[in-house]
């Protein structure tokens, strides 16, 4: 349990790398294909960068993983924005918060991690990476357009690629991932 909360602990920090003057898009700016955005930060020393993961940011803390420092990876990291959290109810949100939901909110944070650190460039079409809980997750890639495609067949545009820390590399995405729950 301890390694996948600093796997977790990461995630979240990378998630938070992205700049705020993210454009709300689909596609990938070919440039940042090759270079991406360089932090020259670990996950964790970045994560004050961003305000629009402040959601994200706020579920990390519930989480209880935000002390434990995420020194350690490669991780790539599928961020949620801000906007796809808001297609989350209020109450399903507030649920996340408690301490109750304390492991269901860890394993949605997993869930959008993978270890490895896989910039655009070497992402393929219909290429399956297995996340921290042990769940696929599908790419989809036509040019420099990137998807990831969730257990429940969700597909999250990536609208912002390569953002490198030193430990990892974040994509930031307009849908939060989950697994089929059964």
């Amino acid at each position: 349990m301890k390694r996948l909360s600093l796997f977790l602990y990461g995630f979240a920090m990378a998630a938070l790398l992205h700049t705020a003057a993210m454009a709300q898009t689909s596609t990938v700016d070919p440039n940042l294909k090759a270079s991406g955005i360089k932090t020259g930060k670990n996950l964790a020393q970045s994560a004050s960068l961003s305000t629009e993961h402040t959601t994200l940011l706020q579920l990390l803390e519930a989480s209880g993983l935000t002390k434990q420092a995420a020194g350690s990876g490669p991780f790539t990291v599928f961020a949620p924005t801000n906007a796809a959290f808001s297609v989350m109810s209020e109450s399903e949100l507030r649920e996340l918060l408690l301490p109750s939901s304390k492991n269901r909110l860890i394993q949605l944070l997993a869930y959008h991690v993978v270890k490895g650190r896989l910039t655009s460039d070497q992402l393929k079409d219909g290429q399956n990476l297995t996340n921290l809980t042990g769940q696929i997750l599908v790419v989809h890639k036509q040019e420099n357009m990137i998807t990831i495609e969730d257990g429940r067949g969700v597909v999250a545009d990536v609208i912002q690629a390569n953002i490198r820390a030193t430990n990892g590399v974040v994509y930031s995405i307009n849908k939060v991932l989950q697994r089929v729950v059964r």
